[in-house]
């Protein structure tokens, strides 16, 4: 099978998260629940990763770091556990979010605890998310920015810096999704001027799934979204809120962790390599389905993340047929509904393809092959 859906959960794991994993299932204890050397050494470990996976992000002690089961996770604990306190306002985010930020900031709209959600759309060709497109949605009641940094659904990657830059000017606090951009963009939240930053452990950092973690500044207070054991003041009857423990109730995804660690120092360590590898492939793919009659491609710049679709053929046609020849994509909206009706695709979907460190260039050549045939058959 030919898999091009990294996207979603990438394929390639390097050996060393592995590794990292088998080694503390063979040793496992819960960190912070107890006072025995195994639990401690889990702890110490837990921290390490903590630490080296905010460097990776530029944020140095002025950020707490939380581990999530995932990016959903993460969004719904920025957006719920920093909006949910108090009433009123309204929210600036884009068309082309996941429904992890769509659907908890829908919610808080639906009871009442903010007022209005506004949503910014591409003016520059490019599909870019501009500040431009940000700034002028924003006023005076304006409680959070919300932006991912590349889109799930074309891979158009937004301008963060410069949105960063204008959210801290006028004191709103700025959130970014990087499930896709992690390990193919890099990102400095201090540099950035990021308030919170969302992120999967399953994609471009090559861990497993179940694994993820929000980055917030100390300026930031977010309130639990989950409640239970945190190892600290258990006498209390309510949760306390103190980052990172009050945050991450119940037993630790451990293994998981640890072997995110590993496996985002080995990315880090092989970015360049990794992201040259995958603007070849994705140069390639783009060229070839530009020269397919019948191919309308939405991605329009480089990008691990390519969408396209054979005239007005339902997208899950297309993909079945891949599948078929033992090719793997996602087709569908992607869980990212209006980026699809941006791009007018709302009933059609698109087909995505997404390219990582486990792909090469027959893979590409291969998949626009059985394409063509698709397009030839397909022909009224």
């Amino acid at each position: 099978m030919i898999y091009l859906d990294n996207a979603a959960t990438s394929k390639f794991k390097p050996k060393c998260m592995f590794d990292a994993m088998f080694c503390q299932l063979g040793d496992s204890a819960n960190p912070g629940r107890g006072g025995h050397n195994d639990s401690l050494d889990c702890a110490i470990k837990i921290n390490d990763t903590r630490n080296s996976l905010k460097v990776l992000a530029g944020a140095d002690e002025g950020y707490k770091l939380v581990f999530t089961s995932g990016c959903t996770e993460a969004l719904n604990l920025a957006i719920l556990g920093y909006l949910s306190e108090s009433e009123g306002g309204n929210v600036v985010t884009t068309v082309f979010e996941h429904n992890s930020v769509l659907r908890p900031l829908n919610h808080l709209l639906q009871k009442g605890v903010i007022s209005e959600i506004r949503y910014a759309s591409p003016s520059d060709p490019s599909q870019t998310i501009c500040v431009d497109d940000i700034e002028k949605l924003t006023d005076s009641d304006t409680r959070l920015i919300a932006v991912n940094q590349t889109s799930n659904v074309t891979g158009a990657t937004a301008d963060i810096e410069a949105i960063g830059t204008f959210a801290k000017s006028k004191n709103i606090p700025f959130l970014v999704d990087c499930a896709q951009s992690m390990g193919h963009k890099r990102i400095n939240v201090k540099k950035c001027n990021i308030s919170m930053l969302a992120c999967a452990g399953h994609k471009g950092l090559h861990g497993s799934q179940g694994t993820g973690f929000l980055i917030f500044s100390d300026g930031i207070k977010l309130h639990p979204i989950r409640f239970g054991g945190t190892g600290t003041f258990s006498e209390s009857l309510l949760q306390p809120e103190d980052a990172p423990e009050g945050l991450e109730s119940g037993t630790m995804n451990t293994a998981g962790i640890i072997g995110l660690g590993a496996a985002a120092k080995w990315t880090y360590e092989n970015f360049e390599q990794i992201n040259r590898h995958i603007a070849y492939l994705s140069s390639q793919a783009l060229y070839g389905l530009g020269k397919i009659d019948g191919v309308k491609i939405y991605t329009k710049t480089l990008s691990n993340v390519i969408s396209f679709n054979v005239r007005d053929i339902d997208s899950s046609e297309v993909a079945d047929f891949l599948n078929d020849n033992e090719i793997a994509v996602r087709n569908g909206l992607h869980c990212a509904p209006l980026a699809h009706r941006f791009l007018g695709t709302e009933r059609q979907g698109t087909v995505r393809m997404s390219i990582d460190y486990n792909n090469n260039a027959y893979h590409i050549s291969r998949t626009l092959e059985v394409l063509e045939k698709f397009c030839k058959l397909s022909r009224p």
